[in-house]
């Protein structure tokens, strides 16, 4: 919890989430800071007697904030509250939201990340064939190796703009059943069904998770290519042969 605090403290302005206090923190019992808000579920009869606009804008202000907080979690440093729900959302004074519950919380490894930074990457440009490709890059496999069903799986699965409807016999998943699904992954799914739900029950059908977290998917990229070039030169240093000293120093006088 402090961690994930730690990584978003770039959003604190209008994204709050609460702190261990220092001291009175043990084995069996943990105090935080109080947080005060609106539990999210209630939101809908607090501002019924605002004008349609203003609804909507708050709406929008909301989501975007929570979907931001979310991507930034998950594409940043790869740790994030793996448990959401509208029970774990306040929404506070001025259109802050507050994050609450890191009792269920994941970590995804560096290839994880990557690749599910190139899968919205690919979902933003709306590339079929590259989405296909980080699919398998996140060890995703099914029964039928077809682009097409793939990409509209990959959608109803990680972008707020798809759906997944098991019960429908067209659904891609009953096409091409999946037969390999990484479990750290079936967070990130949870996630972006919580922010579709969101969506759908705020009536804005044309927010898109993959959209938003693009730019944060190429500062992902390229902090990966950094760390490999790093890597890369300590490997070439070390696989540098030793040679002998007293082939670079002059003989001693006596």
């Amino acid at each position: 919890m402090d961690t994930i605090a730690e990584h978003l403290r770039e959003l604190s302005a209008h994204v709050t989430v609460p702190r261990s206090v220092p001291g009175l923190v043990s084995r069996r019992l943990m105090v935080m800071s109080f947080i005060d808000g609106l539990p999210l579920l209630q939101l809908r009869d607090k501002v019924a007697h605002l004008p349609q606009w203003k609804r909507e804008k708050a709406a929008r202000r909301i989501l975007d904030r929570v979907s931001e907080a979310y991507g930034l979690m998950i594409l940043g440093e790869g740790l994030f509250q793996a448990d959401g729900h509208p029970g774990n959302i306040l929404v506070q004074q001025g259109g802050r939201i507050a994050l609450l519950d890191y009792g269920q919380s994941k970590q995804l490894g560096e290839k994880d990340k990557r690749a599910f930074a190139d899968l919205v990457l690919a979902m933003n440009r709306g590339d079929q064939r590259a989405i296909s490709s980080a699919l398998t890059l996140l060890d995703v496999s099914t029964s039928k190796d077809d682009i097409s069903l793939r990409s509209e799986m990959a959608y109803g699965m990680f972008d707020t703009r798809g759906k997944v409807d098991p019960f429908d016999k067209n659904s891609p998943i009953k096409q091409a059943a999946i037969e390999k699904f990484p479990p750290d992954m079936f967070f990130v799914l949870r996630v972006v069904q919580l922010l579709r739900g969101m969506a759908n029950g705020m009536g804005i059908h044309d927010f898109s998770t993959a959209d938003q977290w693009a730019p944060l998917a190429r500062k992902a990229i390229a902090k990966a290519k950094k760390k490999d070039r790093k890597r890369q030169q300590q490997h070439r240093w070390r696989a540098q042969p030793l040679y002998d000293l007293a082939a670079y120093t002059s003989p001693l006088r006596v």
